[in-house]
């Protein structure tokens, strides 16, 4: 039927590889097996456009996705590209069953991606072009625009789209195996489908401030519908899928086009930009859960069973079942950035279905999982909503992937969090160190004779100290010489506050 002698030359060549990027699936269409090849984004939203791109005949969806290099740009403007593999490498262009197959993936994608079935645009090169045509009359009400590349149908059928159809066709003007001067004719039986302007405007070359450019643009507007068909005619270009950076990269002309279509005349929709969650951060991100649960992480371990989202701007748990520790339903955020010999202080709402005590830690967010903390802190949370708060000091060594852990495996029901924070406090924050106290926080490992720098309350520096555990407030009162609140750092970063009387 067709001969596609180049594009077969080079199909059978090997130059088409499946890149990882993309994953294969498979539909059942008519009782048949039916395959393709999706790209999707990274974290694709909902709601976004998606392109179908048909190889020619004789190649595979492998070959057109290696051929069109249409990731950069789905990355960008955030929309799925599919390619389907045709039966026996062809397209059924008279038919209903490839139409089928096309209706199916369109559903498919809408099930796994939840992509916009206003901004369906099918494209394809060569008999995949053909194959364009034939779906703008076959399924124009579920087609927003189409963009076939040096094809169109053969026997030359009148159009027949439900509606006047947005079009981009482009072809090489030395097409040797699809021609293009028959190609234009048919194109402008859809000018005059559509009710377009006999007249047109042309831009040679296209770009217009790229001299040395093949391309040059014809566009009919004042169409139906407010729609264009655009003619890109490359000079001296075979049967090929244009992408010369010299005159125009065909992928990007066709999406520049029909972005600018929807079956309901609606404007596209700016792509979410991704919500990127720093790291190293000595603060916590999302502690309003405003942005759904985004850097916040639900681990659940041994026989604990339990789910949780953000809802209306807060974390909600539902736990079904308890293991045997309280770790094993866990809420995390880490990435976080704890400095040896800074004090910290952590705060949170928290409210439950029923009475029950939540544990709050601080710890490595990897094994062996240490806490930072002297004790794991323990809140007693009622059904009414309250602010609860603890302040720690980072006495290990500085952790630059640290965590917060809310770990609620102590009971079934409900759990409600919001608004958690944590801050680095200044001097005058850190809790008071009273001379009838034995300065527990100071850790058993750290006791002993050290040195100790002595600063009043604005930062001036008093001095220095060599005592123990026990002697400390002695000596840091000969030191001094006056009652009053001082700042103590030890030269193994532990910091305080010691109230002399």
């Amino acid at each position: 039927m067709i001969g596609l002698k180049k594009s077969l030359a080079l199909a059978l060549s090997g130059i088409a590889l499946m890149a990882t990027s993309a994953v294969a699936d498979n539909i059942t269409v008519n009782g048949a097996n039916r395959s393709m090849l999706v790209y999707a984004p990274s974290g694709i939203e909902r709601n976004r456009p998606l392109i179908i791109q048909m190889h020619g005949m004789n190649q595979d969806a492998p070959y057109q996705k290696n051929a069109a290099k249409w990731e950069s740009i789905a990355d960008t403007a955030r929309f799925v590209v599919v390619f389907p593999n045709g039966e026996n490498k062809a397209w059924d262009i008279s038919g209903d069953k490839d139409v089928n197959f096309l209706k199916a993936i369109i559903n498919e994608m809408e099930s796994k991606y939840g992509i916009d079935k206003n901004r369906v645009y099918v494209s394809g090169f060569s008999m995949g072009g053909m194959m364009s045509y034939h779906a703008a009359n076959k399924m124009g009400d579920m087609i927003a625009a189409i963009a076939p590349v040096s094809g169109y149908p053969i026997g030359n059928p009148a159009p027949a789209s439900t509606r006047p159809m947005p079009i981009i066709h482009t072809h090489g003007t030395s097409d040797d195996v699809v021609n293009y001067s028959s190609g234009v004719n048919y194109l402008k039986r859809w000018v005059s489908f559509n009710k377009c302007s006999e007249s047109s405007q042309v831009t040679k070359p296209y770009p217009a401030n790229r001299s040395g450019s093949a391309a040059s643009l014809e566009v009919w507007s004042s169409c139906s519908n407010d729609v264009e068909v655009r003619l890109m005619s490359i000079a001296g270009k075979g049967h090929w899928y244009s992408m010369d950076l010299a005159s125009v990269n065909t992928s990007d002309e066709i999406w520049n086009f029909v972005k600018n279509y929807s079956l309901d005349g609606s404007s596209i929709t700016p792509p979410t930009p991704a919500i990127v969650v720093p790291t190293n951060r000595d603060s916590i991100f999302n502690g309003g859960f405003d942005s759904s649960a985004v850097a916040w992480d639900l681990q659940l371990h041994g026989d604990a069973q339990a789910i949780g989202d953000a809802k209306d701007g807060k974390y909600q748990f539902n736990i079904s079942a308890i293991g045997t520790q309280n770790y094993q339903v866990q809420l995390i955020q880490h990435d976080l950035h704890l400095e040896k010999g800074e004090w910290y202080e952590i705060s949170f709402d928290a409210s439950a279905g029923a009475a029950r005590t939540l544990e709050v830690n601080v710890e490595q967010h990897n094994d062996p999982w240490e806490s930072y903390l002297t004790k794991k802190q323990n809140f007693e949370l009622g059904t009414d909503m309250k602010t609860y708060s603890f302040k720690f000091q980072m006495t290990a060594a500085t952790d630059t992937n640290s965590r917060l852990s809310f770990n609620a495996g102590a009971a079934t029901g409900t759990l409600t969090l919001d608004n958690v924070k944590m801050a680095k406090l200044d001097a005058s924050q850190i809790p008071v160190e009273d001379s009838t106290t034995a300065l527990g926080h100071i850790r058993l490992e750290q006791s002993g004779v050290q040195d100790y720098a002595v600063f009043s309350m604005n930062g001036a520096f008093l001095g220095r100290v060599k005592a123990d555990k026990a002697g400390l407030y002695e000596a840091a009162k000969n030191l001094v010489k006056r009652s009053g609140m001082f700042v103590v750092k030890s030269d193994v970063g532990v910091t305080f506050r010691l109230n002399v009387k």
